[in-house]
């Protein structure tokens, strides 16, 4: 009898409406999942040697042809007129790969070549370096440029461009790995040259530390990621 009256009570609960119990989600449901990010060791690579000058932007008169007319006021691009010290100019050669850098274009890098060298006169010479086609140019504007030089080189820490936040010149940042915790801190750094093996990094990383490579505009500090190693 009490069997019959307890099942007829679970009856007359569920007409009366009352929610039957529901299971807890799991944790992995209610965890969102951490995102894949793709990383790279810091490791250190060789630079060539450099020397630095200052300049700004001249019109690149047109070469004439011979037998041909050559029309009044024709040019033929832009160069950088940059000033070196006569010690410098001395290890400079003619058509040695320059990185320009303008500040009215955010220090973007731009890559020119040394076409000509001037004599030294008042201890400095004076380097035309060519400029490639580009509309944003006009004579006067000022630039600093680093151009490939005789000796040796140096070995600086260098990460691949992708794991640079902001201007890949001068102050940046990158995400940094904590693998034991598989979280992302970001850091502060200063930039260097560029080469074909990524942006020398003069401050703010050490040998053998990892960065983000991926998605770097999505992560914030502290952030659980899925470090994915390279391939």
């Amino acid at each position: 009898m009490r069997i019959w009256i307890g099942i007829g009570m679970g009856l007359l609960l569920a007409a009366c409406g009352k929610p039957a119990p529901q299971q807890a989600p799991s944790a992995s449901a209610q965890a969102p999942q951490a995102p894949q990010i793709r990383i790279a060791q810091v490791g250190g690579t060789v630079f060539a040697a450099t020397v630095g000058g200052s300049g700004k932007v001249a019109v690149r008169a047109a070469e004439g042809v011979p037998g041909a007319t050559t029309p009044k006021g024709a040019s033929n691009g832009y160069s950088l007129l940059a000033d070196l010290s006569a010690a410098d100019a001395a290890r400079v050669t003619l058509g040695a790969g320059a990185q320009i850098r303008f500040p009215a274009f955010q220090n973007d890098v731009v890559v020119g070549r040394v076409v000509k060298i001037a004599s030294p006169q008042d201890g400095n010479a004076v380097v035309e370096i060519t400029l490639p086609r580009d509309s944003r140019f006009a004579a006067g504007q000022a630039a600093n440029a680093r151009i490939i030089a005789k000796g040796a080189g140096t070995t600086m820490l260098a990460v691949p461009p992708s794991a640079i936040l902001g201007p890949h010149t001068g102050a940046a940042a990158v995400y940094v790995v904590d693998l034991a915790t598989a979280r992302v801190q970001r850091r502060a750094v200063t930039l260097g040259a560029q080469t074909s093996d990524g942006i020398g990094v003069s401050a703010g990383l050490q040998k053998g530390e990892w960065v983000a490579l991926t998605r770097v505009d999505q992560l914030h500090d502290g952030m659980k990621i899925a470090p994915v190693g390279p391939s």
